[in-house]
Parts: structure tokens; C-alpha cells; sequence
């Protein structure tokens, strides 16, 4: 028995019989010859849909970034009330821990709001990225300095979203990427 079939499997019927049905006319006008056939019209479904459009100040220059695992980025807000150190949760560390825990501790970045004398609120980080006057760009983290590369990006496949009630909603697209050392 042969797996795909013998020759005699093959229809002789004409191509003219065989044509695929195609999805604006029902199977039957098929059988009909060329000349009694009919098209039918097929009725359109439209539907309404009302998508909020999120408008947010992204700023002029919008980089691409992949952090290294010495940077960290602390997404909620800095509250001194309810820091929690991290020393306090290891119990008993080597030297090598140790100094591992304090790098990610000083090389996170954080972020707080707060309120100036005329009710405006302002954010601050511990982190600015400062550009001198050859071009070149370097990050300040506490006391820390971190050099930082600029590189176009290839081709427009790196995009920005923001995740919306169904969906997502395109933000912008990004050029440059940045990596630091």
C-alpha cells in the first residue's frame, strides 16, 4: 500500500468542475453554466467602536534601552517613610555579598514627587544623564559615573506601546538606543 495514494486516486473530471469555491458566492452557482450564473450580494456587519486615545508627553528624544545588570530602575516612587533597606533583610553575608548587595542598592534608580512653593509638583531622581560639550554622554547615579553610548537603531522594528481596556495603543517609534558601561 503506498502512503500517498495510487494513480488511481487521481479524478479525471474536468479543471472546470474542480475550481475552488470563493467565499462571495454560495457553492451551488458553481454548478450553474457560465452564462445562468448570478452573483449575490453579501450584506456588510459594521460595528462601532469608541478607543480612547492616550496622549502622553514622551519629550523630543525617546531612546531604546536594555539596562545592564549593574543598573536597576525602581518603578514606584522614593518614600523614606516606607524605604525598606535591604541590608536589613540578609542575616549573615561574606564580604563578596556584601558588596554585591550595596552595588545594586547605590545603582538603583529612583524617582519621588513632591510639591514646590507654589503647589506645582516636580519630579526628582537620583540619576542625570549629562551631555558635554564633545557630544558625549555620561550618567551620574549617586557617585557613581557610567559612561553611555548613543547608536541608531536598525530598521523600525523597535516600537512603544501603552496597554490600553482591549489593546494596545502605538506611542512612537524609537531611533536610538543607548547602552552604558
Amino acid at each position: 500500500m503506498d502512503l500517498f495514494g495510487d494513480i488511481d486516486d487521481i479524478s479525471s473530471e474536468s479543471d472546470d468542475d474542480n475550481q475552488l469555491l470563493s467565499p462571495a458566492q454560495p457553492a451551488d452557482v458553481h454548478r450553474l453554466p457560465q452564462g445562468q450564473r448570478k452573483e449575490v450580494p453579501i450584506s456588510e456587519a459594521r460595528m462601532e467602536i469608541e478607543i480612547p486615545h492616550f496622549n502622553s508627553d514622551l519629550g523630543n528624544e525617546l531612546y531604546f534601552v536594555k539596562l545592564p545588570k549593574f543598573l536597576s530602575i525602581e518603578p514606584k516612587p522614593f518614600d523614606p517613610q516606607y524605604y525598606e533597606d535591604e541590608f536589613a533583610d540578609e542575616k549573615v553575608l561574606d564580604e563578596e555579598e556584601r558588596t554585591r548587595l550595596k552595588i545594586k542598592v547605590e545603582n538603583t534608580i529612583r524617582w519621588r514627587a513632591h510639591r514646590d512653593e507654589a503647589g506645582n509638583e516636580i519630579k526628582e531622581s537620583n540619576a542625570r544623564i549629562v551631555k558635554w560639550s564633545d557630544g558625549s554622554l555620561s550618567l551620574h547615579l549617586g557617585s557613581e559615573v557610567f559612561d553611555v553610548y548613543k547608536a541608531p537603531l536598525q530598521g523600525n522594528h523597535t516600537h512603544l506601546f501603552v496597554r490600553e481596556d482591549t489593546g494596545l495603543q502605538g506611542q512612537a517609534i524609537f531611533k536610538y538606543k543607548l547602552t552604558f558601561r
